[in-house]
């Protein structure tokens, strides 16, 4: 429970006493101070929700308080809702406002009016403080998207509806050849060639790649393709595309993952007998790759999965009872979904029986439904 601070300003502790035992609440802390300047000196050590602020003080009046809070940086956004015993002209109030008041309470106090008042400004607070939070929420996960997107040993490049790229990540610069500069807001087409020496490009308008992916299906390259010409030496290159939209939405680009194979690969007997093995279980989890997501650090390979935890190969122990937060690029996309994120623990750790890595036993914690559907995908189709 999220507790709020509420200030009251009053230089009469009877006053206080009573404003007290009105709000007094277990989701509440109501801080008391009996003069203006006690008052400026705690808004600027703790955060309040709410301050209740009484206008007729000695040596410094509410209005000076309010003027003084709204010139602080720290202090200018609280609300502050005033309270007097005085004139009710239109005036007076006027030069409340003014001084930074968002409401007025005229003595002697009505509880319910007080009660509803002061329930409104905690409402719009705790409304502010979920809107902060969310915003933290997503910048921690797109700083978390962006390590993994780095940590990847595979190109992984972004696309708009039109095929531009509009991100990239390191291992895609140094495979293409590249800048980052030189990417971003490039063509697709303009990177991509169907022969190792450059003279047959790509093209995305009316190519199996853009069909697939505009209806919500992922696709992979059955012929060779090559990425653009470095020294006169075309790079072959495997790579497959999702779409980033959810099936039966409008297509808006997709995420292209691409890795470089050797020129041993490009026969067609070596091809056939690689997509032979494309999909087999063991195959599809050796690739699948898990990220810490507080460092963006290799973890290890995925060996297997099941509905509770997985089974992981490292290259060094583990301490059992760990928690880890964690990701991994999905084979393919599912549930609208390319990369999936969960935290786990260290179940056991031991050494590999041959090899100098570890193998280590987690346990999923807290699957959400999303996770747990993408966990039963895996294991029904890999």
């Amino acid at each position: 429970m999220i507790r709020q601070n509420i200030l009251i300003v009053d230089d009469h502790k009877e006053n206080l006493i009573a404003l007290e035992a009105i709000l007094e609440a277990p989701n509440r802390n109501l801080v008391m101070a009996t003069s203006g300047n006690e008052a400026l000196q705690l808004a600027l050590k703790q955060d309040f929700s709410l301050v209740l602020l009484d206008v007729q003080m000695p040596e410094m009046d509410g209005f000076e308080v309010a003027e003084l809070m709204r010139q602080s940086r720290r202090t200018r956004s609280i609300p502050i809702i005033f309270v007097t015993a005085i004139s009710k002209e239109q005036s007076y109030v006027f030069k409340g406002y003014e001084a930074g008041a968002v409401d007025y309470l005229f003595k002697p106090i009505d509880k319910q009016v007080l009660e509803a008042k002061v329930n409104v400004f905690l409402d719009l607070d705790m409304q502010k403080r979920k809107l902060q939070q969310a915003v933290v929420q997503m910048k921690r996960l797109k700083d978390e998207n962006e390590r993994l997107l780095q940590a990847l040993g595979e190109g992984v490049l972004g696309t708009d509806a039109e095929g531009r790229i509009s991100f990239c990540n390191d291992a895609a610069c140094t495979l293409l050849g590249c800048k980052r500069d030189d990417l971003v807001g490039a063509h697709l087409s303009g990177i991509l060639f169907e022969d190792a020496e450059g003279k047959t490009a790509w093209q995305w308008e009316g190519s199996a790649l853009l069909e697939r992916c505009s209806d919500g299906a992922s696709w992979r390259n059955e012929q060779p393709l090559f990425a653009r010409p470095m020294d006169s030496a075309g790079r072959g290159i495997d790579i497959s595309a999702s779409p980033i939209n959810q099936r039966g939405d409008a297509f808006s680009g997709c995420v292209v993952l691409f890795r470089e194979f050797s020129a041993d690969e490009l026969s067609s007997a070596e091809r056939q007998v690689r997509d032979a093995r494309r999909y087999p279980r063991k195959k599809v989890f050796r690739e699948m790759v898990l990220f810490d997501r507080t460092t963006g650090g290799n973890v290890g390979r995925l060996l297997n999965v099941s509905i509770d935890g997985f089974k992981l190969s490292t290259r060094k122990a583990i301490d059992e009872g760990q928690r880890m937060a964690l990701s991994v690029v999905l084979p393919e996309q599912i549930n609208g979904l390319n990369t999936m994120s969960f935290d786990a623990r260290v179940v056991w750790c031991r050494d590999e029986e041959a090899g100098d890595g570890c193998l280590a036993g987690f346990q999923f914690l807290d699957m959400t439904e999303t996770g747990r559907g993408i966990v039963e995908a895996l294991m029904e189709r890999y």
